[in-house]
């Protein structure tokens, strides 16, 4: 575990905001707990602290770069194929769900919602743009953009998740690659950069913003999907909310916090658009919280042993106690299912000062 400074600021002056168990004991660290390697060194209490000089949220103190790497190491440690409660009582289902099936056929509607933000913003023809997703993990937007007609390129850190993607997706080695950022020369440069998922990810995202400038042009657009801790699920849930997870996010922006973050590595932000569950409704919303609700109550009658057990036993259909121990790893761990209203894309470009340089 690392001490670090706030990476918006810099300033070493922080409040403690919140106190997580990491432990067995907790439906959202359950899988986790099971099955990190290093048990004893990756489990506990982890704090989460907002700085008190410019309001940024992040884990304090962290893991390490090489026990991130742990963390990230299996998909029996950071998640999976999650179920709801009923998947507790299918015998036709699997006791190991990790896996999560990935789709190697293109299908416009995936991600169509992710490229009609990018349309908003970028009126040339994709055949004109050139691409590139950072963190790309295994290139499925890589190989669906290319299919929408982007030059489109992916990068990520992790040499099992890029050969997994050439491999699944036929991608070469000139579309997928195992390298970071500050290892483009400076006369390779993008029209889109996208990072979905990432920026509450990274150690510093500061650093990694600062780096985009050597890939960005004067009209280079910059797409950020991340969550907001001004959303409405966030005011509801605070501590409990479904994003609130130290052992992988070490930050937690708020729409002023990104709009900051941005301009203080020379970009500036051009707009905001939620995520595809803008659609839902409350009674969305509120189912969602139901089935949460239900997860978290067999998760705590079997977790614990309860005698209530024996009411579900005849539901359990010759599946052992012992075998619902390990299937509740794959219950959604969340307090309500799914997203609602809690992730938006942050749209960015370099600054009106900053384009001469570029």
């Amino acid at each position: 575990m690392i001490e670090v400074n706030c990476d918006l600021c810099g300033s070493e002056n922080h409040a403690l905001k919140y106190e997580i168990d990491v432990s067995e004991n907790n439906l959202r660290y359950y899988r986790y707990s099971r099955n990190i390697p290093g048990n004893e060194k990756m489990v506990g209490i982890l704090r989460i602290v907002e700085c008190k000089n410019c309001k940024l949220m992040f884990t304090n103190p962290r893991f390490s770069t090489d026990e991130l790497e742990l963390v990230y190491s299996s998909e029996k440690v950071i998640g999976g194929n999650w179920k709801d409660f009923r998947y507790l009582f299918n015998p036709n289902l699997p006791d190991e769900m990790q896996g999560v099936k990935k789709k190697t056929a293109y299908d416009s509607n995936l991600y169509q919602w992710k490229f009609d933000v990018i349309n908003t913003y970028c009126k040339a023809p994709p055949e004109q743009l050139k691409l590139i997703d950072i963190g790309c993990g295994n290139g499925k937007f890589v190989f669906d953009a290319i299919h929408h007609g982007f030059d489109a390129v992916g990068i990520d850190l992790s040499p099992d998740r890029i050969r997994k993607g050439r491999e699944l997706y036929n991608l070469s080695d000139d579309r997928l690659k195992c390298m970071n950022v500050d290892d483009f020369s400076e006369t390779e440069k993008y029209d889109i950069i996208v990072m979905w998922d990432l920026i509450e990810h990274v150690e510093s995202p500061s650093s990694l913003l600062r780096s985009l400038n050597k890939i960005a042009h004067k009209d280079t657009v910059i797409f950020a999907l991340t969550m907001s801790i001004d959303s409405i699920t966030y005011r509801l849930f605070k501590k409990h909310w479904n994003y609130i997870n130290p052992t992988q996010h070490l930050n937690y922006f708020s729409h002023s916090t990104i709009k900051k973050m941005f301009e203080k590595n020379s970009f500036e932000l051009v707009g905001v658009e939620m995520d595809n569950s803008k659609n839902k409704n409350i009674i969305s919303l509120i189912t969602r919280i139901l089935v949460g609700k239900m997860n978290q109550f067999f998760f705590h009658i079997y977790s614990k042993e309860s005698f209530l057990r024996i009411l579900f036993r005849p539901f359990q259909r010759g599946i052992s106690n012992e075998r619902m121990k390990k299937r509740i790893e794959n219950l959604y761990p969340g307090k309500y299912v799914g997203r609602y209203h809690d992730n938006f894309v942050f749209v960015a470009k370099l600054a009106e000062q900053f384009k001469i340089q570029s």
